[in-house]
């Protein structure tokens, strides 16, 4: 068994305030179940910090005057549609400024030591927020603005992995043409937003570091291990990281409303192990995973459970997951990026 990880959590009533309809996928009671979760079977386990809201300084380095004075209005309405499938209620602006501060201190804390492993569990989601709107559930970017304010503050590397089903096309858009952000995505290429084509690499001076898996429909727990066991190694090694952020979203998982996957909570668990090997474990960079996705809120926290108890060094699938696809996927990332000579020659 791994040696355990001193791990924060950061949580919060106050997110379960953002209310966004009766039917919307994206409601309270999935983060509700995770907190259950956590209190039943992890009471007085992890430390839990409370978040503080971003300022307006942070935000407005990633989104727009016009977009936040837009937003900032929704506090005083009932309910506004920020977008065709996202919504504010009078709480949600102050809550979306909460989750990107809960992300940013989450960072700094492991980058300060007071933790080697962090776990934000934050809504709304962030990772498609645009600089100039909300959209896909997220309406500000928490790991953008999280990255930015790293940035400011001195690092040179950023690793974002973004787990997410959906792929992040707004964290991949702020990020394109920028070597101190390298941002790496498995998604379902075909399913919404319809980005992040095995070809978007980055541009300028951001080529090569952009990474996208399309995964076909289906793709199950030895697919998705085998991909990143054969890929994020190198990507660590070579890029050398401060820093590694995770847009940790679960939609994957077989039985997720929005999912065309068949992940279980089991693969989770060991994408988990493998960054936590590649980071504060084996002597790297500290480690944050930021909730994103996930709509069963059962299976939602049944996922989070294992990633956390794979964080505390319980075994998972890593070393046993084999998959011919997944190695044939790894051949193609390494087809594209061996032109921009990055992280593979």
């Amino acid at each position: 068994m791994a040696s355990p990880l001193s791990i924060g959590i950061t949580r919060d009533d106050r997110f379960l305030a953002h209310q966004t309809g009766l039917s919307h996928p994206e409601a309270p009671a999935r983060l509700a179940a995770v907190y259950r979760m956590l209190d039943y079977e992890f009471a007085a386990v992890f430390a839990e910090r409370t978040p503080q809201p971003a300022t307006l300084e942070q935000v407005e380095a990633l989104h727009t005057p016009d977009y936040l004075r837009m937003l900032l209005a929704t506090a005083r309405r009932r309910f506004t549609n920020l977008a065709a499938d996202t919504t504010a209620s009078s709480y949600s602006c102050y809550t979306a400024f909460l989750a990107a501060g809960g992300c940013l201190g989450a960072a700094q804390d492991v980058l300060e030591g007071r933790y080697q492993a962090g776990l934000a569990l934050v809504r709304p989601p962030g990772h498609h927020a645009q600089a100039d709107k909300a959209q896909g559930f997220c309406i500000l970017n928490n790991l953008g603005i999280t990255a930015l304010e790293l940035i400011k503050q001195g690092l040179k590397r950023i690793l974002i992995v973004d787990w997410d089903l959906h792929h992040g096309d707004g964290l991949q858009r702020i990020f394109y043409d920028s070597p101190q952000v390298l941002y790496f995505s498995s998604h379902h290429h075909h399913s919404y937003p319809h980005t992040g084509g095995w070809e978007e690499a980055g541009a300028g001076q951001g080529a090569g570091y952009t990474v996208n898996l399309c995964l076909p429909p289906g793709s199950d727990d030895n697919d998705v291990v085998t991909l990143y066991r054969e890929l994020l190694p190198q990507v660590v090694e070579r890029y050398q990281p401060q820093v590694i952020l995770v847009s940790a979203g679960f939609d994957g998982q077989r039985d997720d409303p929005l999912s065309n996957m068949s992940m279980s909570r089991a693969g989770y668990a060991a994408l988990a192990a493998l960054l936590a090997d590649l980071g504060p474990l084996g002597g790297g960079a500290p480690l944050m995973l930021a909730l994103e996705g996930g709509y069963d809120p059962d299976q939602l926290a049944a996922c989070i459970r294992s990633v956390l108890l794979a964080l505390l060094g319980e075994q998972t699938m890593l070393e046993r997951a084999g998959s011919e696809r997944g190695a044939e996927m790894a051949e193609q990332a390494r087809a594209v990026h061996r032109a921009y000579k990055v992280w593979v020659d």
